[in-house]
Protein backbone atom coordinates (compact mmCIF):
# COMPACT_ATOMS: atom_id res chain seq x y z
CA UNK A 1 0.00 0.00 0.00
CA UNK A 2 1.35 3.43 -0.96
CA UNK A 3 1.94 5.95 1.81
CA UNK A 4 1.65 9.51 0.51
CA UNK A 5 2.74 12.31 2.78
CA UNK A 6 2.84 16.06 2.31
CA UNK A 7 4.57 19.03 3.92
CA UNK A 8 2.30 21.14 6.12
CA UNK A 9 2.30 24.68 4.75
CA UNK A 10 -0.75 26.52 6.02
CA UNK A 11 1.01 29.78 6.90
CA UNK A 12 4.60 29.56 5.65
CA UNK A 13 4.82 27.11 2.74
CA UNK A 14 8.21 26.26 1.34
CA UNK A 15 9.08 28.14 -1.85
CA UNK A 16 11.71 27.59 -4.49
CA UNK A 17 13.13 30.44 -6.52
CA UNK A 18 13.55 28.64 -9.85
CA UNK A 19 11.65 26.19 -12.02
CA UNK A 20 12.84 22.59 -12.26
CA UNK A 21 13.42 22.10 -8.55
CA UNK A 22 11.80 19.26 -6.62
CA UNK A 23 9.35 20.30 -3.94
CA UNK A 24 7.13 18.26 -1.67
CA UNK A 25 3.34 18.34 -1.93
CA UNK A 26 1.76 21.06 0.20
CA UNK A 27 -1.02 20.27 2.69
CA UNK A 28 -3.07 22.17 5.21
CA UNK A 29 -2.81 21.25 8.89
CA UNK A 30 -5.73 18.83 8.87
CA UNK A 31 -4.15 16.91 5.99
CA UNK A 32 -6.03 18.18 2.91
CA UNK A 33 -3.81 18.69 -0.11
CA UNK A 34 -3.52 22.25 -1.38
CA UNK A 35 -4.01 22.38 -5.17
CA UNK A 36 -3.68 25.49 -7.34
CA UNK A 37 -6.48 26.17 -9.81
CA UNK A 38 -5.46 25.62 -13.43
CA UNK A 39 -6.30 29.20 -14.37
CA UNK A 40 -4.29 30.60 -11.45
CA UNK A 41 -1.32 28.59 -12.67
CA UNK A 42 -1.87 29.83 -16.22
CA UNK A 43 -1.99 33.38 -14.90
CA UNK A 44 1.33 32.90 -13.09
CA UNK A 45 2.82 31.77 -16.40
CA UNK A 46 1.43 34.82 -18.18
CA UNK A 47 -0.92 32.80 -20.39
CA UNK A 48 -4.10 34.82 -19.78
CA UNK A 49 -4.75 37.71 -22.14
CA UNK A 50 -7.44 40.31 -22.64
CA UNK A 51 -8.50 42.87 -25.24
CA UNK A 52 -10.92 45.80 -25.23
CA UNK A 53 -13.00 47.22 -28.05
CA UNK A 54 -13.71 50.68 -26.67
CA UNK A 55 -12.06 51.97 -23.52
CA UNK A 56 -12.36 54.64 -20.83
CA UNK A 57 -14.66 57.30 -22.35
CA UNK A 58 -14.62 56.14 -25.97
CA UNK A 59 -17.21 53.50 -26.91
CA UNK A 60 -17.33 51.74 -30.27
CA UNK A 61 -20.14 53.15 -32.40
CA UNK A 62 -22.08 51.09 -34.92
CA UNK A 63 -23.68 52.49 -38.05
CA UNK A 64 -27.08 54.18 -37.88
CA UNK A 65 -28.95 50.91 -38.42
CA UNK A 66 -27.00 47.66 -38.62
CA UNK A 67 -28.43 44.16 -38.35
CA UNK A 68 -26.25 41.28 -37.22
CA UNK A 69 -24.72 39.77 -40.33
CA UNK A 70 -22.26 36.99 -41.09
CA UNK A 71 -18.76 38.21 -41.94
CA UNK A 72 -19.34 41.49 -40.05
CA UNK A 73 -18.30 40.97 -36.41
CA UNK A 74 -17.92 43.94 -34.09
CA UNK A 75 -15.02 42.45 -32.10
CA UNK A 76 -13.04 39.26 -32.61
CA UNK A 77 -9.91 37.29 -31.74
CA UNK A 78 -7.96 35.50 -34.49
CA UNK A 79 -6.27 32.27 -33.36
CA UNK A 80 -3.36 31.18 -35.60
CA UNK A 81 -2.37 27.64 -36.44
CA UNK A 82 -0.27 26.11 -33.64
CA UNK A 83 -2.08 28.04 -30.89
CA UNK A 84 -5.05 27.05 -28.71
CA UNK A 85 -7.24 29.37 -26.68
CA UNK A 86 -10.03 28.77 -24.19
CA UNK A 87 -12.36 31.81 -23.90
CA UNK A 88 -12.90 32.70 -20.25
CA UNK A 89 -14.94 35.89 -20.17
CA UNK A 90 -16.87 38.20 -22.47
CA UNK A 91 -18.53 41.42 -21.39
CA UNK A 92 -20.47 43.75 -23.67
CA UNK A 93 -21.82 47.00 -22.27
CA UNK A 94 -24.35 48.88 -24.37
CA UNK A 95 -23.87 52.47 -23.26
CA UNK A 96 -26.60 53.85 -25.48
CA UNK A 97 -28.57 53.04 -28.63
CA UNK A 98 -30.95 54.74 -30.98
CA UNK A 99 -34.73 54.78 -30.69
CA UNK A 100 -35.77 52.92 -33.83
CA UNK A 101 -34.47 49.35 -33.67
CA UNK A 102 -34.23 46.57 -31.08
CA UNK A 103 -30.62 45.51 -30.69
CA UNK A 104 -28.98 42.08 -30.62
CA UNK A 105 -25.63 40.64 -29.58
CA UNK A 106 -24.30 37.22 -30.57
CA UNK A 107 -21.12 35.54 -29.36
CA UNK A 108 -19.85 32.78 -31.63
CA UNK A 109 -16.89 30.65 -32.63
CA UNK A 110 -15.63 29.71 -36.07
CA UNK A 111 -13.33 26.88 -37.11
CA UNK A 112 -11.24 29.12 -39.34
CA UNK A 113 -9.36 32.41 -39.12
CA UNK A 114 -11.78 34.96 -40.55
CA UNK A 115 -9.02 37.48 -41.19
CA UNK A 116 -9.31 41.25 -40.96
CA UNK A 117 -11.88 42.28 -43.53
CA UNK A 118 -12.11 46.05 -43.34
CA UNK A 119 -11.57 46.71 -39.64
CA UNK A 120 -9.37 48.27 -36.98
CA UNK A 121 -6.66 46.50 -34.99
CA UNK A 122 -6.93 46.34 -31.20
CA UNK A 123 -4.08 45.22 -28.98
CA UNK A 124 -4.30 42.24 -26.58
CA UNK A 125 -2.44 42.58 -23.30
CA UNK A 126 -1.18 40.06 -20.76
CA UNK A 127 -3.19 40.02 -17.52
CA UNK A 128 0.04 39.19 -15.68
CA UNK A 129 1.47 42.66 -15.08
CA UNK A 130 5.01 41.41 -15.65
CA UNK A 131 3.92 40.23 -19.13
CA UNK A 132 6.25 37.20 -19.20
CA UNK A 133 4.69 35.96 -22.46
CA UNK A 134 3.19 37.58 -25.54
CA UNK A 135 0.08 36.38 -27.31
CA UNK A 136 0.16 34.72 -30.71
CA UNK A 137 -3.37 35.95 -31.38
CA UNK A 138 -4.46 39.17 -33.03
CA UNK A 139 -7.67 41.07 -32.41
CA UNK A 140 -9.86 43.36 -34.49
CA UNK A 141 -12.96 45.52 -34.13
CA UNK A 142 -15.63 47.25 -36.22
CA UNK A 143 -15.84 45.27 -39.42
CA UNK A 144 -17.21 47.53 -42.15
CA UNK A 145 -16.20 45.19 -44.99
CA UNK A 146 -16.67 41.44 -45.16
CA UNK A 147 -14.26 39.14 -43.37
CA UNK A 148 -13.55 35.66 -44.71
CA UNK A 149 -16.70 33.54 -44.49
CA UNK A 150 -16.98 31.73 -41.18
CA UNK A 151 -16.46 27.94 -41.24
CA UNK A 152 -18.78 25.88 -38.99
CA UNK A 153 -19.98 29.01 -37.22
CA UNK A 154 -21.40 28.13 -33.81
CA UNK A 155 -23.44 30.69 -31.88
CA UNK A 156 -22.64 30.21 -28.22
CA UNK A 157 -25.10 32.72 -26.80
CA UNK A 158 -27.30 35.63 -27.84
CA UNK A 159 -28.79 38.62 -26.06
CA UNK A 160 -31.26 41.30 -27.11
CA UNK A 161 -31.90 44.81 -25.83
CA UNK A 162 -34.66 47.32 -26.41
CA UNK A 163 -34.46 50.38 -28.61
CA UNK A 164 -33.25 53.42 -26.63
CA UNK A 165 -31.51 51.08 -24.14
CA UNK A 166 -28.86 52.63 -21.91
CA UNK A 167 -26.27 51.08 -19.60
CA UNK A 168 -27.07 47.44 -20.39
CA UNK A 169 -24.42 44.84 -19.54
CA UNK A 170 -24.25 41.34 -21.02
CA UNK A 171 -21.74 38.81 -19.68
CA UNK A 172 -20.66 35.28 -20.57
CA UNK A 173 -18.15 33.32 -18.50
CA UNK A 174 -16.61 29.91 -18.95
CA UNK A 175 -17.18 29.19 -15.26
CA UNK A 176 -20.90 29.98 -15.29
CA UNK A 177 -21.62 28.28 -18.61
CA UNK A 178 -19.67 25.13 -17.77
CA UNK A 179 -18.87 24.84 -21.49
CA UNK A 180 -15.18 24.85 -22.45
CA UNK A 181 -14.76 26.34 -25.92
CA UNK A 182 -11.53 24.78 -27.21
CA UNK A 183 -10.41 26.91 -30.14
CA UNK A 184 -7.48 25.27 -31.87
CA UNK A 185 -5.97 27.39 -34.61
CA UNK A 186 -6.82 28.34 -37.10
CA UNK A 187 -10.01 29.58 -35.41
CA UNK A 188 -11.88 32.75 -34.42
CA UNK A 189 -13.82 34.01 -31.40
CA UNK A 190 -16.40 36.57 -32.49
CA UNK A 191 -18.88 39.09 -31.10
CA UNK A 192 -21.58 40.52 -33.39
CA UNK A 193 -23.66 43.57 -32.43
CA UNK A 194 -26.70 44.85 -34.30
CA UNK A 195 -29.11 47.69 -33.68
CA UNK A 196 -29.53 51.40 -34.24
CA UNK A 197 -26.47 53.57 -33.55
CA UNK A 198 -25.21 51.31 -30.76
CA UNK A 199 -22.41 52.66 -28.57
CA UNK A 200 -20.70 49.77 -26.80
CA UNK A 201 -17.67 48.53 -24.90
CA UNK A 202 -16.49 44.92 -25.29
CA UNK A 203 -13.98 43.02 -23.15
CA UNK A 204 -12.70 39.55 -24.11
CA UNK A 205 -10.40 37.41 -21.92
CA UNK A 206 -8.88 34.04 -22.75
CA UNK A 207 -6.20 31.56 -21.70
CA UNK A 208 -3.70 30.71 -24.42
CA UNK A 209 -1.64 27.54 -24.82
CA UNK A 210 0.46 25.81 -27.47
CA UNK A 211 -1.87 23.66 -29.60
CA UNK A 212 0.33 20.64 -28.96
CA UNK A 213 -0.82 20.70 -25.31
CA UNK A 214 -4.18 19.31 -26.52
CA UNK A 215 -2.70 16.41 -28.50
Amino acid sequence: MADMRAYVGAKTPGRHTADGSQLGIRALREGSISVADFLVGAGYEGRIFGVNAGSVGTPIASAATTAIAAQRPMAWVRVPDGTLIIPLYASIVVESTGATTQGEIAMATSQNDVGNGTSTAITPVSLNAAAPKTTNCTARRSSTGDCTAETNLHEVTRWSFAASAVDQRFTWTFKDSGVPLILRGAASWLVYIGGNAVNSFTSLIWVELPEEDAN
